[in-house]
């Protein structure tokens, strides 16, 4: 097996590659194309049958997990079954090529979690997210302790002590919900099979050639041969770097305007929320320019320089002080600002979750494509509406001027959420469309793998806030779900009453009906019996009506 460091360069050609090359912070995109190394030996194909299994198995994982017509139970038992099947086959495979004995210990676990899966369905996703975040967490102690022992200023031990905290959060996430946790890493492995196996397919296809020297089933090598063959034209890098560093060309005019936009898309933000006016919202995330400067914190971080990346942090920073600073004024003009805390504009932004992170890791990585590309540029409005930086700001300061503190958390959260979202996802789509410098990547590779360890702990930590507002979210739908089931088997069929309104609100379900006559009383067909097998959990029940009379008027 062939052992690829950068971008398909073989490990012992790379220093002297680099030895005469220039590591300042400017582009020499021709440096390392014109260097000659040797070509690589050819390496062993392969097993697709393997790949292409593993595919499959995904798919019925993902089929299985999403099923709305399996009880719980028994999706787990034929999730154990797939991965036995799985864990089966993938150690037969490390036994006839004789592997070392770490590689058989990943399908001794998936044999281990299928068997129990198998045996005890009911508490298995509990159990094995409590042993997994256990073990997470141990083993981010050990990195930290192992980091904080041999620290001395250099990046590979920061590398090591960053690695530690996000095996710390990831932990505690995984123990803060055991079952959940289990079930969206089996999700997320299923469509790790999948792509893995689109991408070789790709790779086999595509690239013949390539895949007589590289392992079809080495994917980090396939994305790394990928890679090597991406690279930005010198005008789409100069468009790049001009449109994300506001401090490259004409700096004092393009910073001027960066401020006085983002005074302009404060004032409308903020009297737009006022209004409750979604279309003067949206006009001020059209002429907000806060994305630049967060983009230009990722690019400089994909390369390693932390000066360019810090100016461009600066200049963000600046920008989120004064909006919040300046909406607060602003909350002065307007009236009656407790009303204005409860309507659409400020409560939507004041509880994010999940599906927030989802939508400001789609968006940073359309924004950092659009930039990366100069036809691209056309979709940059429509990324910042879809990614919403200041309005979030503007209802930081509208609450915290109506002393709200838990509104002006919450809709910092989803700033924040935004903000990690776009750097950890832009740095991504730069390395993948070219713009990372080869050089750089490798002279800086420690440097710029702690840079976005910290980002991705960032997410990771603020991923657990917004975790728990969606399963509370989801919780409550459940339950008003399952109390409307229970009162439906109550009524039965045939009854003349209808349900008007239904809440749950802890351990009570208060229902309201509207209908002719007298409604059964709960305790008949046992109302409190039902509602606590669908709820899972001792409620009390409390039954409203409004009778509802027809008058039949004859109009002879």
């Amino acid at each position: 097996m062939l052992s690829w460091t950068l971008y398909g360069l073989p490990t012992h050609d790379i220093p002297h590659m680099l030895a005469a090359m220039d590591q300042s912070e400017e582009h020499n995109p021709d440096a390392l194309a014109d260097a000659e190394y040797p070509h690589p030996a050819e390496a062993p194909a392969g097993s697709l049958a393997k790949i292409i299994v593993y595919a499959f198995g995904g798919i019925a994982l993902i089929a299985l997990m999403a099923s709305e017509t399996l009880s719980v139970a028994d999706a787990e038992e034929l999730v154990g079954f797939v991965l036995v099947a799985l864990g089966l086959f993938e150690l037969v495979i490390a036994l006839v090529r004789h592997r070392e004995l770490k590689f058989l210990v990943p399908p001794a676990m998936a044999l281990v979690a299928g068997s129990i899966l198998i045996l005890w369905p009911s508490e298995t996703l509990r159990v094995v997210g409590f042993a997994l975040g256990g073990l997470i967490v141990a083993r981010g102690v050990m990195d930290v302790w192992a980091g904080a022992r041999q620290w001395n200023g250099a990046a590979s031990n920061s590398w090591i002590f960053v690695r530690g905290l996000i095996g710390l959060a990831m932990g505690a996430l995984v123990l803060a919900a055991p079952s959940k946790s289990v079930e969206v890493i089996i999700v997320l492995a299923a469509i790790a099979m999948v792509l893995r196996a689109v991408i070789t397919l790709w790779f086999v296809v595509s690239h013949r050639d390539a895949a007589a020297t590289i392992d079809p089933s080495d994917t980090s090598g396939i994305i790394t041969y990928w890679i090597t063959l991406r690279d930005l034209s010198s005008e789409e890098r100069t468009h790049l770097d001009n449109t994300v560093f506001l401090f490259r060309v004409d700096r004092k005019g393009r910073l001027w305007r960066f401020g006085v936009f983002m005074a302009l898309a404060t004032a409308i933000a903020t009297f737009g929320i006022a209004t409750d006016s979604t279309a003067v919202v949206i006009g001020a995330m059209l002429i907000a320019p806060l994305m630049a400067p967060i983009l230009g914190v990722s690019a400089g971080l994909i390369n390693g320089r932390v000066r360019s990346a810090g100016l461009s942090g600066l200049i963000a920073l600046g920008g989120i002080v004064g909006t919040v600073a300046l909406a607060w004024l602003l909350s002065a003009m307007i009236p009656n600002l407790a009303s204005v805390i409860a309507n659409g504009q400020v409560t939507s932004r004041t509880s994010p979750n999940l599906l927030d992170l989802a939508i400001a890791i789609a968006a940073g990585a359309a924004g950092a494509y659009g930039v990366s590309r100069i036809a691209g540029s056309d979709a940059l409005p429509g990324v910042a509406v879809s990614i919403a930086l200041v309005p979030p700001l503007a209802v930081v300061g509208i609450t915290l001027r109506a002393g709200d503190l838990s509104g002006a958390a919450g809709a910092s959260l989803l700033f924040l959420t935004n903000l990690f979202s776009i750097v950890l996802m832009a740095g991504l789509v730069f390395l993948l469309v070219g713009y990372g410098e080869w050089s750089l990547l490798y002279t800086r590779k420690d440097r710029i793998r702690t840079s976005f360890a910290i980002v991705a702990l960032g997410a990771l930590l603020i991923s657990v806030p917004l975790a728990l507002t969606g399963q509370a979210i989801l919780g409550s739908a459940a339950d008003l779900r399952s109390a409307g089931d229970a009162v439906d088997t109550w009524l039965g069929d045939d009854s003349p009453y209808r349900v008007s309104e239904i809440s749950v609100d802890d351990d009570t379900v208060n229902v309201q009906l509207v209908g002719p006559g007298t409604p059964p009383p709960p305790s008949s067909a046992d109302l409190s019996s039902i509602a606590e097998d669908d709820l899972g959990r001792p409620v009390t029940i409390r039954v409203a009506w409004i009778q509802e009379h027809i008058e039949v008027t004859d109009s002879g």
